[in-house]
């Protein structure tokens, strides 16, 4: 089926104006229910992550709520423009209800989709980290059958010797090795000890959700 150029710069410029800072198409034909991804980023903003020193903010957690509420909207919103044109769609959440208690995993991987995208390469701390915004985002992604231009994935970390994130981790689980694709989640990074330390340290400010921020307040990547 040839690439349907017009129907993925519309999706573009949709997801843009609706506040997307990033977008991407990816193929994941074989890893996927559909054989094409929507990446979609929104850029955390310097105020919601100042001040992340050592407890999550109350603006942070609410741009975190904001961001995940927003993105589910864009998502859906672009959704139905591409099922108009024709084609399938599987819409996945920004938000983390759908977590598989047993590996912290989702059942689709936004930020997968996001480095087939070639917007960014998953960093020390597990985050996408992309070379306009570092860490500092929320993302999501729908998966769909339509023809879009897809970009050159990203296999490789571009973290390089940096340790920030591991230094301000207070969980400890960050190792300070450098992903590649197709590398095990837990050969770099333990997401249980960071849930652990995420929990406790947003129940001190009466929040219920698993949220720190630290690493990504700390990311030299990221713009202040």
């Amino acid at each position: 089926m040839p690439v349907d150029t017009t129907l993925s710069g519309r999706v573009r410029a949709g997801a843009t104006t609706a506040g997307a800072s990033l977008v991407g198409f990816a193929d994941v034909e074989g890893l996927a229910a559909l054989p094409r991804a929507v990446a979609i980023v929104m850029a955390h903003t310097p105020a919601g992550l100042a001040d992340l020193k050592a407890m999550p903010t109350s603006v942070y957690y609410q741009e975190y709520l904001d961001f995940n509420a927003r993105l589910d909207e864009i998502a859906g919103e672009m959704g139905r423009m591409i099922e108009a044109a024709g084609y399938r769609v599987s819409l996945n959440q920004a938000t983390l209800g759908h977590i598989d208690p047993e590996t912290l995993a989702a059942p689709f991987s936004h930020k997968m989709a996001a480095t087939r995208a070639g917007l960014g390469w998953i960093g020390k701390s597990a985050l996408l980290v992309t070379p306009q915004l570092g860490p500092a985002l929320r993302l999501t992604s729908l998966l769909t059958e339509a023809p879009l231009e897809v970009g050159t994935p990203i296999t490789e970390s571009q973290c390089g010797e940096c340790t920030v994130c591991r230094e301000v981790c207070p969980g400890g689980a960050i190792s300070g090795k450098l992903w590649r694709a197709g590398m095990a989640r837990q050969e770099f990074y333990d997401a249980f000890a960071c849930r652990k330390a995420a929990l406790a340290r947003a129940a001190t400010r009466g929040i219920s959700s698993t949220i720190c921020g630290m690493c990504m307040a700390a990311c030299p990547r990221r713009p202040r």
